[in-house]
């Protein structure tokens, strides 16, 4: 396999890949810790957020409603009303889970409630929702910090190959069941 080969399917891209060290480096030196002290007791809905909604975060909510717990998903730069991506389509139902009713929805339909736990796919989702949810006490977190080994940046697998698709998608699958987990535990 080309070094190529295997950027694209453990990064998603050669983007991705420097994106993941650049957020990694920022991790190491502390810069996101304060996503990880989330106060589970207070959590009544996770909101799942990406660029699209139709990968990543869908995934989530899907995750979630399997799970009996409430959840939303929102896009980021998304004009609303699609359906899912078909690969996210096909992953979540071979793996129990079902979008085939997914629309995608804008951020600005977002109707924050108390207990919400936002879940940002990417640093840059929580610099894009600052402007939106300045003035509120709504808890955000990365989802990819709940996985093991902690990671900040999860790649849109959009237009990646379909082995850093699964990846990916696994990926969010895991920190999903993490966050409920850890929501259940209190």
């Amino acid at each position: 396999m080309s070094l190529t080969q295997a950027i694209k399917n453990r990064y998603g891209s050669k983007k991705g890949l420097l994106r993941y060290v650049a957020y990694e480096t920022l991790k190491f030196l502390g810069f996101y810790r304060r996503f990880t002290e989330i106060d589970f007791a207070q959590v009544k809905r996770l909101v799942f957020i990406c660029h699209g909604n139709i990968c990543r975060s869908p995934l989530g909510e899907a995750v979630a409603r399997q799970q009996g717990f409430p959840a939303l998903s929102f896009g980021l730069d998304t004009r609303g009303n699609d359906s899912a991506d078909p690969r996210a389509i096909a992953w979540a139902k071979a793996n129990g889970y079902s979008l085939d009713d997914h629309v995608t929805k804008r951020i600005d339909q977002y109707d924050p409630q108390e207990g919400d736990l936002l879940v940002a796919m990417e640093p840059k989702h929580i610099r894009q929702l600052s402007p939106h949810f300045i003035n509120l006490s709504v808890q955000v977190t990365l989802a990819g910090l709940w996985l093991e080994p902690k990671i900040l940046y999860l790649h849109d697998p959009y237009n990646s190959n379909q082995i850093y698709f699964d990846l990916c998608e696994r990926r969010v699958e895991i920190a999903a069941r993490v966050i409920i987990g850890k929501v259940s535990a209190v």
